[in-house]
């Protein structure tokens, strides 16, 4: 049940983040208010990779060690289930499920390949960010974007 309460939180707390940059994309137009929201998520990604680090209390951090505390946090923070479908030394292959993210876009209007371009310049940037905070050597990237809200998305975390 917590999941779940988390997952409804984190779906309203982004519906009002989507139609802030809605209404300040009409202003300054959207490309501006996307640059903007990608800085900010890539300065929070790095504050939240400190804290994580920090708080494991080992200097260095290991591909599995990152994978796993990104994953608590995924669940803990924002409600998001993911499973492990692929892993060896150098990667780490996640199948996300059900986003809080891609449901408040698509709650307030936001097309699909609206929703797919903001991922990869927010959240995304957010995790990869997030994740070289933790250990410098780690990529984050999206691998394939969801085909609808109840798909799912592959991620990968990677050395690189």
């Amino acid at each position: 049940m917590a999941t779940a309460d988390t997952f409804t939180g984190a779906k309203n707390a982004y519906t009002f983040l989507f139609a802030y940059l809605n209404t300040v994309g009409q202003e300054i137009g959207m490309e501006r208010a996307i640059a903007l929201d990608t800085k900010m998520c890539e300065a929070m990604g790095a504050a939240q990779g400190m804290a994580m680090k920090e708080q494991s209390g080992m200097e260095e951090l290991s591909l599995q060690a990152v994978s796993s505390l990104n994953e608590r946090f995924m669940e803990d923070g924002l409600g998001i289930t993911s499973q492990l479908v692929e892993e060896d030394a150098q990667k780490q292959l996640l199948k996300v499920g059900r986003c809080p993210i891609y449901e408040a876009a698509a709650a307030i209007g936001i097309d699909h390949a609206s929703i797919e371009a903001m991922c990869h310049s927010g959240a995304i940037r957010f995790m990869d960010t997030m994740v070289k905070q933790m250990n410098p050597a780690l990529t984050y990237q999206l691998q394939k974007f969801r085909s609808s809200a109840e798909g799912s998305c592959l991620e990968v975390v990677y050395l690189s």
